[in-house]
């Protein structure tokens, strides 16, 4: 072997081999296999406690003077997390290495766990350690569920670690995005630039003079009544896609503010035609010990927060129930930050009438800490909130 190759691939994979879909031990569980897709339980909402026809949405991310940001910053924060990993296991024997992972050598396992932590916080990826099996726990904000592990190298590898990044859910584009991100922090490579989110005001303005057959938008009604075609889809799959395609049309940063603004109406309306309403809130009302349904539910959350973003109105028949709820999701920031981001970008327009400021206050403080020491995103919403109640 070329001695100069051995940080370019590491040792347990063949060029020109496509990767080797594996059984790994992962989890609690005996071997299991890497899911990317395929079918999934059934999920459906429970409406029978609905009182309501009306739904939520997603969470934006607010637009505020930065010096006043600065200002509201919690003088008590907390240290930023830092992955304190001394030991890992030796990479098995004829274990198929993926694609994703990278050789390095002359580095040792607590600089590039450190290296590791702290991009998983620059790009807001929600992280579960595990010391003992030298492994992380990944969501991504865009619902990207992947692993991080490590091993050391065997025989004539064993002065190096591998990193290896395995996929179990969601957008191969969005993976690949923080594959790389995340195997050249932990080169000790400098970070790439965060690539441009697309938006209205990234998209071309077209004049309606060169078009005579201009065509005018769906009106709200009938983007949900398309949605709620995908959300009758039995199975968890339906229930994503839909979710996933109204988190979409609601948000103004995505669609055009005439868009979402029309859908986040007729989605938010007591009387809506629409069934979408009903089932949006009936998952962030319910909470269900499953991965698979914390999934759907943040998709919820997120929806709401887009939805009261893109009007700027907070139906006064649902404020009381949302904030109960959504200030549930707030506290509990340090064990589920990507709900507790989804929360806040809502939470932040339910500040002004408050009656209970103080315990609004407490609770984005919390969030701030906890944002502070593993997600960049959700301290940047809690900073957000504190910088309104103030």
């Amino acid at each position: 072997m070329n001695p100069n190759d051995r940080n370019r691939r590491p040792p347990g994979s063949k060029k020109g081999v496509p990767a080797i879909p594996k059984r790994n031990m992962d989890d609690d569980e005996e071997e299991v296999t890497r899911r990317i897709g395929g079918v999934r339980p059934n999920f459906s909402p429970n409406l029978s406690n609905t009182q309501f026809a009306s739904p939520m949405l997603p969470s934006p991310m607010m637009q505020t003077a930065p010096s006043k940001l600065q200002a509201s910053v919690p003088n008590k924060s907390r240290q930023v997390y830092n992955w304190a990993l001394h030991t890992v296991p030796t990479l098995p024997e004829f274990y198929p290495l993926e694609r994703t992972a990278v050789f390095i050598a002359g580095t040792s396992c607590e600089t590039i766990a450190s290296r590791i932590a702290k991009v998983l916080r620059e790009r807001s990826i929600e992280a579960s350690y595990d010391d003992a099996k030298a492994k992380v726990r990944c969501m991504s904000t865009e619902g990207v569920d992947f692993r991080v592990r490590l091993y050391r190298g065997r025989d004539q590898f064993s002065d190096g670690i591998i990193v290896e990044v395995q996929r179990r859910f969601g957008s191969g584009l969005a993976f690949y995005n923080e594959t790389k991100a995340i195997l050249n922090a932990a080169e000790g490579k400098p970070p790439a630039p965060t690539p441009m989110t697309l938006s209205s005001r990234n998209l071309p303005e077209v004049s309606d003079d060169e078009d005579d057959s201009y065509v005018p938008p769906p009106s709200g009604a009938s983007s949900l009544l398309v949605v709620s075609k995908m959300l009758r889809i039995p199975g968890f799959d339906g229930q994503y896609l839909g979710l996933s395609t109204l988190a979409t049309l609601v948000d103004p940063e995505k669609m055009s503010p005439q868009t979402s603004r029309k859908v986040s109406a007729e989605l938010l309306k007591p009387d809506s035609e629409s069934d979408v309403g009903p089932q949006v809130f009936s998952y962030i009302i319910s909470r269900k010990e499953d991965e698979d349904y914390a999934q759907l539910r943040i998709l919820a959350l997120q929806v709401l927060a887009h939805a009261i973003k893109a009007t700027g109105i907070i139906p006064a028949f649902l404020r009381g129930d949302l904030r109960a709820v959504l200030l549930e999701d707030v506290k509990a920031a340090e064990k589920h930050p990507r709900a507790a981001c989804a929360a806040l970008g809502s939470m932040e327009f339910f500040i002004h009438g408050d009656e209970d400021t103080m315990e609004l206050n407490e609770a984005f403080e919390s969030a701030f800490a906890a944002g502070e020491a593993r997600h960049n995103m959700l301290m940047q919403q809690a900073q957000r909130c504190i910088a309104t109640i103030r």
